[in-house]
């Protein structure tokens, strides 16, 4: 409570639904399906929090979860503390193919793509009503050869960093080509409305990479089930991010998003 959520403003249904959306992300991100979850809770002596009310909207946040993905809560722990109200989940799963993606396998000359617009997750709570990719994870899993994949918790900016990090690679991205949210406000400049795609974070679509023979049949398939896809840019050999500007322009790209206090 106070990093992830903030329960003087969201109803623990959604703190709850939450807790377990963001680790269904990130099975979503190594192409895999959960299988089960335990939640541990760390519950506040003194707060209205504590009431029975709390825990049980915050136990159907979870329970939409399990329903909708069809996996089981199997255990966990609940302890009282003199600290914020803290939510602890582990969630297992298993690959939808013969093995998970991994962010460390984006190669030189693939193309990047991301699932979904971004920036402004904040703005209508988007953060805390988000759908994880498992779909679209599957059918990738399904339809093509995924190299590198990761989820975009932390920002497209900050996050494409790790992934080329964690590659050994270097990424170039064109401006005009990433998708903005509309819960970006229309009436701020271009160059804010960027950033805020950028690097506003929480957004939790999926970052991954492809072969460049591979990224036009795998655009032409997601027009066949109606599956949005972006390419945003290409990886290179090297080191870092380079951004291509509405003129041609090219920058380095500094690694901005959400760092955790």
């Amino acid at each position: 409570d106070g990093v992830h959520f903030d329960l003087n403003v969201a109803e623990p249904f959604l703190v709850g639904r939450k807790a377990i959306a963001v680790n269904l992300s990130d099975l979503a991100a190594m192409g895999c399906r959960p299988t089960a979850a335990f939640v541990s809770l760390a519950v506040p002596k003194n707060q209205s929090s504590t009431s029975p009310n709390f825990l049980q909207d915050l136990y159907r946040g979870i329970q939409q979860m399990t329903e909708e993905f069809q996996f089981s809560l199997a255990g966990g722990d609940t302890n009282s503390w003199n600290g914020p109200f803290a939510i602890n989940v582990c969630l297992t799963g298993v690959p939808f193919s013969a093995h998970p993606f991994l962010r460390s396998a984006a190669q030189a000359g693939d193309a990047i793509f991301v699932t979904g617009p971004l920036g402004g997750s904040l703005h209508r709570g988007r953060h805390l009503k988000f759908l994880p990719r498992l779909k679209i994870s599957e059918w990738l899993s399904r339809t093509t050869s995924v190299h590198g994949m990761m989820d975009l918790s932390d920002g497209l900016s900050l996050d494409l960093h790790r992934m080329m990090e964690s590659s050994g690679t270097a990424a170039e991205i064109s401006a005009s080509r990433i998708p903005i949210h509309t819960d970006v406000p229309a009436a701020w400049a271009s160059e804010r409305r960027l950033t805020a795609a950028l690097s506003d974070g929480e957004d939790f679509e999926l970052l991954f990479t492809v072969s460049r023979s591979d990224a036009a049949k795998l655009k032409a398939a997601a027009d066949e089930v109606s599956i949005s896809l972006y390419e945003i840019g290409r990886v290179l050999n090297g080191s870092g991010v380079t951004l291509i500007d509405a003129f041609g322009h090219c920058r380095i790209m500094d690694a901005m998003g959400w760092q955790h206090g």
